[in-house]
């Protein structure tokens, strides 16, 4: 299964709109401007494909279990929040800072390394913003166990969900981001929830909409006794 296959419509429309518009905001004479219309049609049709082709060529089939979770993740990737923890438990083993544990010569840890890293098949270990290219990505989807990462020998193994994750981090731009302690804090907008009645301040905005995403549903409130021996 393509990845984000709504996004070839979504480009489709507005790159042929902002195309067939161009002509339409140019004081040209009529007849001229009707050639330029009929000529725009197929030259754009042109420019399209070849775009999209572009665009093709950075993708990737998807299992469909690895699909389905991708569907459901949220709409940005953080680092910190999403991906520090996967490559922590599931990669530094192999990959982290440690150079006597280290394989291929190859760190995840730092972004340098990650980027500039050259694997045996010529892809780089990790290519921002281009799964095919990226050959972090071919290895955590292989059923090759001579290939796959992590390897069966490391008895670690990504779930499809983490899968899911570091395919659309890549797919963001791969971007790093220093511990959480040393990165300013900004102001968010609480997210939007469909449990409504729920929330009593923007904090459980943020509570309620993780456990949304995960198809949680929060416990019942405590009764005041309860309430009284928790904190006794």
């Amino acid at each position: 299964m393509k990845i984000a296959n709504a996004k070839i419509i979504h480009k489709a429309a507005s790159f042929l709109l902002r195309f067939r518009s161009y002509f339409g905001l140019i004081s040209l004479p009529e007849k001229f401007q009707y050639c330029m219309f009929r000529i725009s049609i197929p030259v754009g049709f042109v420019l399209f494909v070849f775009q999209m082709a572009l665009w093709s060529c950075k993708q990737v089939e998807l299992p469909q279990e690895v699909a389905t979770a991708y569907a459901s993740l949220p709409e940005e990737i953080d680092f910190n929040r999403d991906i520090k923890r996967i490559l922590s438990d599931k990669c530094f083993a192999c990959h982290g800072p440690d150079a006597q544990k280290q394989k291929a010569d190859l760190r995840l840890d730092i972004p340098e390394a990650a980027y500039a890293k050259v694997t045996e098949s010529g892809l780089k270990a990790i290519k921002p913003g281009n799964l095919r290219r990226s050959e972090v990505i071919h290895r955590i989807l292989s059923n090759d166990p001579e290939y796959r990462m992590p390897t069966p020998e490391s008895h670690l193994s990504l779930t499809e969900q983490e899968k899911a994750i570091l395919i659309k981090w890549i797919e963001q731009g791969a971007e790093y981001k220093p511990h959480w302690a040393f990165v300013a804090p900004e102001k968010k907008m609480p997210p939007r929830v469909s449990n409504k009645s729920w929330v009593r301040n923007p904090i459980d905005n943020f509570v309620l909409a993780q456990q949304e995403q995960r198809s949680l549903k929060p416990s019942p409130e405590a009764d005041r006794e309860t309430l009284i021996l928790r904190l006794s």
